[in-house]
């Protein structure tokens, strides 16, 4: 099988895009299609195909005969609100800002993976649940679930389409203790790219994610794949030990969704 391609279309937007966020071009104009063209190796139909992403997105605006000129107020992280500080506070407060579509609910056999990480033994009975959450209408992220099957079985699609999971096991008594979870980098397949509206290839941010109740009890294990360019994680870091020391320490942890 052939190494799938992301789009040069998709590698230019994702530059721009990111250059218009950081203030690149300030509120003027952005370099004409020719210049561009030429800078990405690309011919005026894939520049173009970029330019009309980039005002659908609202983060430019054209104007005939004048150029494509960045808008005054582009699009930027959204914060959360400032009484949520902590990991799974957020991960919440996420669930309930954004909707969802239940793809399929199964219960299957525990993978070696999924059993070591909720501490079971390979081949138990788990609830697998996969999701496609969206915010403001347009695709976030494409999420897995697992879960043990006495916390599992009771969820209804209903429920799970309406209340973050995380909610839904406080609601049955599970007292949430804390989370511990990797970020990484991987690429969209034939399966995930469609959902979130990406091209086969396209860059997402993975997240495998354990949450343990407040007895260490591993109550689920999430494995999302993110859309970078409307999905952030932040923290902020401060030095310990004086001046000379280069240990940093987690001081918040926060998620952060764009649009």
């Amino acid at each position: 099988m052939s190494e799938a391609v992301v789009p040069l279309y998709h590698q230019i937007y994702v530059v721009l895009r990111q250059q218009i966020v950081e203030g690149r071009f300030g509120q003027g104009p952005l370099p004409g299609e020719i210049d561009l063209a030429k800078q990405f190796h690309a011919s005026r139909v894939t520049m173009r195909r970029v330019f009309d992403r980039l005002v659908q997105e609202g983060l430019v605006r054209r104007h005939r005969g004048l150029g494509t000129f960045v808008n005054p107020h582009p699009v930027k992280p959204a914060a959360t609100e400032e009484r949520t500080t902590s990991l799974l506070g957020n991960i919440i407060d996420m669930g309930e800002k954004t909707a969802v579509k239940v793809i399929s609910i199964d219960e299957v056999h525990a993978t070696p993976d999924v059993a070591e990480a909720l501490k079971l033994e390979p081949g138990d009975p788990v609830v697998k649940i996969v999701r496609v959450r969206h915010y403001r209408d347009r695709p976030l992220s494409h999420i897995t679930v697992y879960l043990p099957v006495d916390l599992g079985r009771p969820l209804q699609r209903k429920d799970l389409e309406g209340t973050p999971i995380l909610r839904l096991l406080e609601a049955a008594g599970v007292e949430l203790g804390r989370a511990s979870q990797v970020l990484t980098a991987r690429l969209a397949d034939v399966v995930v790219a469609p959902l979130l509206d990406v091209p086969v290839g396209g860059a997402l941010l993975a997240v495998r994610r354990v949450v343990l109740d407040k007895a260490g009890r591993p109550v689920q294990l999430l494995l999302g794949q993110y859309r970078p360019d409307r999905y952030e994680y932040r923290m902020d870091l401060s030095p310990m030990g004086g001046d000379s020391a280069n240990v940093w320490v987690e001081n918040e942890t926060r998620t952060g969704l764009r649009d």
